[in-house]
């Protein structure tokens, strides 16, 4: 939890702030950084957009948690 604390208070007080209002803000701002901004997301979607083009993100490390995901369909349906 010690590590999480530390990335939350330099987060809170970075100038320009670390925060985005949208992913694709996100992912623009790591593609325009060359390498100056790392951009925390979910891992499905880190994994969309590294193999979208114009290719050049990439995860680094492993994830931060793990989450089940559901599909659902009408009661009776054969899917």
């Amino acid at each position: 939890i010690a590590v999480y604390e530390k990335m939350w208070s330099y987060m809170k007080s970075a100038e320009p702030t670390v925060f985005t209002k949208t992913t694709a803000e996100g992912v623009a701002r790591v593609r325009k950084s060359k390498g100056k901004y790392a951009f925390l997301l979910e891992s499905t979607m880190n994994e969309y957009t590294e193999q979208r083009k114009p290719c050049d993100t990439m995860k680094v490390g492993g994830n931060l948690d793990s989450k089940g995901y559901g599909v659902a369909t009408p009661k009776g349906s054969q899917l």
